[in-house]
């Protein structure tokens, strides 16, 4: 049995009928006519969508390289032009020291030093022997002078005060030193807006110890302010 195709017409008018491979068709063609070519639909399909798959992706590589390249030149930008800092040191938070018989200020208090003095044994002021007491070393005495600069009341607290020396050892006052010698006043007192007291604070401290500073504040939480003790 022959193959599908042209073959001359069985019939004999000199024409070509085509041949399934099973039976002869009813397609014939004219003597002298070129066969008809195999329809190339499928390949050209097949290669258009290879080229606009081609086109796509070509498309998005180059896409791809442009962002890469903008991201380094961006990079590149930044760190040229970013200029180089060493880590900054941290500002100190220790107040300055105020200098002696200066007045200083916390919160809503004003405080002035108007004296120093030194003794074993201190008493009230009408020297009742059972108002005395005596220092494990030596008390050092401040006149304190509080102002209350604020426009409301405030309570001045004599523990809040703190003494130093020059080997920055923190003395509290005694509290009994402060009772007797503010005549049997309390350490702490309500002071109103534009009024000052006058407190004594005695800290008990080692006889060669060397004082530097008294710290001083409007309340328990408050930043405080240094101020120099004057030379006695």
């Amino acid at each position: 049995m022959s193959a599908a195709g042209w073959y001359p017409d069985p019939s004999g008018n000199g024409g070509q009928r085509y041949f399934n491979g099973t039976q002869w068709t009813e397609y014939r063609r004219a003597p002298g006519a070129p066969p008809p070519k195999k329809s190339n639909t499928g390949k050209v399909l097949l290669f258009s969508m290879l080229g606009v798959v081609l086109f796509f992706g070509g498309c998005g590589l180059l896409l791809a390289a442009g962002t890469d390249s903008k991201n380094d030149r961006g990079s590149s930008s930044s760190a040229a032009g970013a200029p180089s800092y060493a880590p900054s040191q941290p500002e100190p938070s220790t107040p300055a020291i105020a200098a002696p018989g200066s007045a200083v200020r916390d919160g809503k208090f004003e405080f002035k030093i108007l004296g120093v003095t030194s003794a074993k044994r201190v008493s009230d002021p009408s020297g009742n022997r059972y108002m005395t007491t005596d220092a494990q070393g030596i008390f050092v005495v401040i006149d304190l002078q509080i102002t209350n600069i604020g426009d409301q009341p405030q309570n001045f607290f004599g523990s809040n005060q703190k003494l130093y020396d020059t080997n920055g050892r923190q003395y509290a006052v005694d509290s009994r030193a402060d009772m007797y010698m503010n005549a049997g006043e309390s350490i702490m007192g309500d002071i109103n807006p534009g009024n000052s007291i006058t407190r004594k604070l005695a800290f008990d401290v080692p006889p060669d110890a060397r004082l530097t500073y008294l710290q001083l504040h409007d309340s328990m939480l408050s930043g405080g302010v240094k101020l120099a003790i004057p030379a006695s």
